[in-house]
């Protein structure tokens, strides 16, 4: 049994779920948030399936052991193998790859473009979810990039990192947007944080940001619940990191996350 004052669960590789973070802020400023970044093993997308899975499972428990009235798997690669994890927490779950393939199948386009990590380009979640879903034919181009998600991690804020950052959108979209896409699905949650970057390159090209469909999918189950805490107050934000905690800390002023309560070390998983 759930309660309006349990907090919600956030889950990601790295600092890259931050950006669901900011959203849920943004659109549930009441409610308190636990946030685990796996920055230990990031990125996630080079992993093969097994490891992904057990890791995916090990944050899972963490999240049960927290009792979170709801659950967002930011991570687009944990959420292409969700559905090994049933039963690994009784809240609901939201994934990053369902609400945005749901977006993106609304769109009245003819051509979508998809980037994400090496694991969900090859596993077809987002292209399969994305013509599933969809009234009329559509092509999907999905890219993988093996270096994004990382190049990211340890250069946002950084304007010689971001350099490196905004080379490598080039390399890696460049070829499916020449190919004409009417819009382009951020698969990873680390995209949306430079954004603004992918702007910049390719002026005119909407994005679908899969974490502000997160944000609005959880507030209509949270009040169709009656679980939506109490507006008298702003929620806090608790984070663990298996990673670095002086990065995690940083990074989330940086991204304009707000009443961080503190930044923990958890020990990760081993391999």
């Amino acid at each position: 049994m759930f309660h309006p004052s349990d907090p919600i669960g956030i889950l990601d590789s790295g600092i890259g779920g931050f950006s669901v973070v900011r959203q849920v802020q943004r659109t549930l400023p009441g409610e308190e948030l636990v946030y685990f970044g796996d920055g230990a093993h990031i990125p996630y997308g080079n992993h093969p399936e097994d490891k992904i899975v057990a890791m995916a499972r090990y944050m899972f428990r963490f999240m049960e052991d927290h009792h979170v009235k709801a659950l967002l798997v930011a991570c687009n690669t944990i959420s292409c193998v969700i559905g090994q994890c049933e039963g690994e927490v009784s809240c609901p779950t939201f994934n990053a790859v369902q609400v945005g393939a749901e977006a993106a199948a609304r769109l009245s386009v003819d051509k979508i473009g998809v980037i994400s990590t090496v694991f969900t380009h090859n596993s077809r979640c987002y292209p399969e979810g994305i013509l599933a879903r969809s009234p009329k034919k559509l092509v999907v181009l999905s890219c993988g990039c093996p270096d994004l998600a990382r190049l990211v991690e340890h250069n946002l804020g950084d304007p010689a990192g971001m350099a490196e950052v905004e080379a490598d959108l080039r390399l890696e979209m460049d070829g499916i947007v020449r190919e004409g896409i009417q819009c382009c699905v951020l698969g990873c949650t680390h995209y949306p944080l430079v954004a603004d970057s992918i702007r910049r390159l390719y002026p005119g090209l909407p994005l679908i940001d899969p974490a502000e469909e997160m944000a609005r999918a959880l507030k209509e189950y949270l009040e169709g619940e009656r679980l939506l805490a109490s507006d008298d107050r702003l929620g806090g934000l608790t984070i663990y990191t298996t990673g670095d905690v002086k990065e995690y800390a940083l990074r989330a002023r940086q991204v304009g996350l707000e009443r961080i309560g503190s930044v923990s070390f958890y020990p990760p998983m081993t391999l």
